[in-house]
């Protein structure tokens, strides 16, 4: 996702914040980005998919699904059609609502890392769903690594679980839409050819947990002492969230109630995946079966890194550690 010089940082800690949008506010900040006066981009009259299909959108039309699971749009690639024994692949097979936000889901913990992940766009975030990957700036993924590592050896160590816990968020906004968990290392030489832009290298797998729509005004009481005693919705990509704030975190995500989701538009966003791969010169979307347990595939190809030659990793950071 391009290349940037890189200077040393204390681990974990950014020590910077950006500004999220808030509605009365005349300053947003581009995710992974500097701030800026941009206004979010406005949908077409044709669901959105026009000759700004590249734009960045922050947020879809949230049309809900009455049965409540996600059924996507027409074949968005040719291996979503009917097998030749008429079984579909459709990914709507593998993608409901009911295999998140369960009621059973752990909020306790002894030991956890947690990061604030901020998006350009939910198209990306539809991708990470659909495909259980993520990739951040090279700083970022350089961070999100160290951690990981850091999770690992204190599992070996203490023998209890460790997780490293994403809280997502798109640019512009105003909300946070989702947690999710990394479970694999960063593969720096692996890269998706499926997000907004063509500028992300590296990637890693995740596992979503919690996928809705909570409003800043429901987390801006978190305060992040590691930030400058900035709100947790003030945050840059990979900012990390210590412990006791990241718990209350899970448990305000798990407990508000919501109404809306991005699963609500994995139509919409199939429909833009799609015209934005035929728009393209070149493949969109590596061949996957597009079922979810492809994730064990990512993470025994991430797994057989060798952990060791880099367990003296050194934290790095830029001014700015976000996507630019």
């Amino acid at each position: 996702m391009g290349i940037f010089h890189l200077q040393r940082f204390p681990p974990y800690n950014p020590g910077r914040g950006a500004m999220l949008y808030y509605p009365n506010s005349t300053t947003k900040a581009n995710a992974r980005g500097w701030g800026s006066s941009v206004k979010p981009k406005i949908k077409s009259k044709t669901n959105g998919i026009d000759d700004a299909m590249h734009n960045e959108q922050n947020h879809g039309p949230r049309t809900t699904n009455a049965k409540g699971s996600v059924v996507l749009g027409g074949n968005a690639a040719g291996s979503l059609a009917p097998d030749g024994n008429g079984n579909s692949n459709s990914i709507s097979s593998v993608i409901s609502r009911d295999q998140y936000n369960l009621p059973d889901f752990q909020t306790k913990y002894n030991h956890a890392f947690f990061f604030v992940i901020k998006s350009y766009s939910e198209d990306d975030v539809h991708k990470s769903i659909k495909y259980n990957v993520w990739a951040s700036t090279p700083n970022g993924n350089k961070r999100l690594d160290s951690a990981y590592q850091d999770a690992q050896q204190k599992i070996a160590e203490k023998g209890n679980s460790c997780p490293v816990f994403l809280f997502f968020s798109v640019n512009a906004s105003g909300q946070f839409c989702g947690v999710a968990e990394m479970i694999g290392r960063v593969d720096f030489n692996k890269t998706m050819d499926f997000w907004q832009q063509d500028k992300w290298n590296g990637c890693f797998p995740v596992k979503w947990h919690i996928i809705k729509d909570v409003p800043n005004p429901q987390l801006r009481h978190i305060i992040l002492e590691n930030n400058e005693n900035k709100p947790v919705t003030n945050s840059r990509d990979t900012q990390e969230v210590k412990l006791p704030q990241g718990i209350d975190i899970l448990n305000i995500f798990k407990n508000y109630v919501t109404k809306t989701s991005i699963l609500d538009d994995f139509d919409y966003y199939e429909s833009r995946q799609k015209v934005m791969q035929e728009k393209r010169p070149r493949p969109l979307i590596p061949h996957f079966d597009h079922k979810q347990p492809q994730t064990n595939e990512l993470i025994t190809g991430f797994q057989s890194m060798d952990i060791s030659a880099t367990k003296n990793m050194v934290y790095t950071q830029v001014g700015d550690n976000t996507k630019e």
